[in-house]
């Protein structure tokens, strides 16, 4: 096989997006080194040279204060177990409800489709929802008050079933053709020929349930359901509670306090920092490649 030969304006374009490119993701990967060397620093050190992007004098009081205030490993577990569980409750409903309104045949989609883009548009109230939530349906104090609030999203039933729209009919007609239903379609057609959408639905629920500390706020009491975000939140509350004279008694320069801000940073995105390069990969794959035969 011949090589076709670049040219020089062609070699030359390469070589400098390629430097572009670098010195954007070095910026883009900076703030999270200095985010990584303060939470390593001593607080002094820190007061008295300000942020760099390696420890000048290394510590590690920030982890110990934030792991000795709170049970952040029972914490650690719960916000895992909340989101594994509802991400996958909430990806395999809003999957569900984006294939079945993606299809021409089903009556009245449009309507339907009307009514979920009107609650993303009008909402009744913080009220009327704590309300429903709480007494209605009897969740506070229990654990699927973190998950059932969060497990359908509008947008990312939209967004998934504007991708279904993508996908080509003769894939459904043909599965039909060898007595395949709709739910078997489903499952063994459209799921796995729509991994790039699905991975992208996943990743946003996987990020608002890991990140969620409200529902916590409104809904639970009991210390032991708290998740990850809120026992974190607490912390730094109590920090800034300490360090604006609330409680005298405390030394004020015996709080890390710059250092916890970017130790609670560090330890909550590091679980998301780990599972982001398996569900990256499925964008850059192809839609349908291999769904029909030629």
């Amino acid at each position: 096989m011949r090589h076709i030969k670049k040219s020089v304006g062609l070699r030359a374009f390469e070589v400098s997006n390629n430097f572009v490119l670098i010195i954007i993701s070095a910026c883009m990967f900076l703030p999270f080194v200095i985010i990584l060397a303060t939470s390593l620093s001593s607080e002094a050190s820190i007061i008295r040279e300000g942020y760099t992007i390696w420890p000048r004098e290394w510590s590690l009081d920030a982890y110990n204060f934030v792991m000795e205030t709170n049970a952040i490993g029972r914490g650690y577990m719960i916000s895992i177990f909340v989101t594994i569980v509802g991400t996958a409750i909430s990806v395999t409903i809003t999957a569900m409800a984006g294939y079945a309104l993606s299809r021409n045949n089903l009556k009245y989609r449009n309507f339907f489709s009307l009514l979920f883009y009107f609650t993303m548009v009008f909402s009744g109230g913080l009220v009327p929802w704590y309300i429903m939530v709480a007494r209605t349906l009897g969740l506070r104090d229990t654990i699927w008050a973190l998950i059932l609030p969060l497990c359908f999203n509008p947008f990312n039933m939209l967004l998934i079933r504007n991708f279904f729209k993508t996908l080509p009919d003769s894939v459904i007609e043909s599965a039909k053709l060898d007595g395949a239903g709709e739910l078997r379609i489903f499952l063994s057609v459209i799921l796995p020929i729509s991994l790039p959408g699905m991975a992208t639905i996943t990743l946003f629920y996987m990020l608002a349930f890991w990140n969620d500390w409200w529902l916590s706020l409104l809904f639970i009491d009991d210390s032991t359901l708290y998740p990850l975000q809120f026992l974190l939140r607490q912390v730094l509350s109590n920090i800034q509670a300490l360090t604006s004279g609330l409680a005298r008694v405390v030394k004020i320069s015996a709080i890390p306090k710059e250092t916890v801000q970017m130790a609670t940073s560090v330890i909550t995105i590091g679980p998301i920092i780990f599972v982001y390069p398996f569900i990256q990969r499925y964008f850059i794959k192809g839609l349908t490649v291999g769904a029909v035969k030629g």
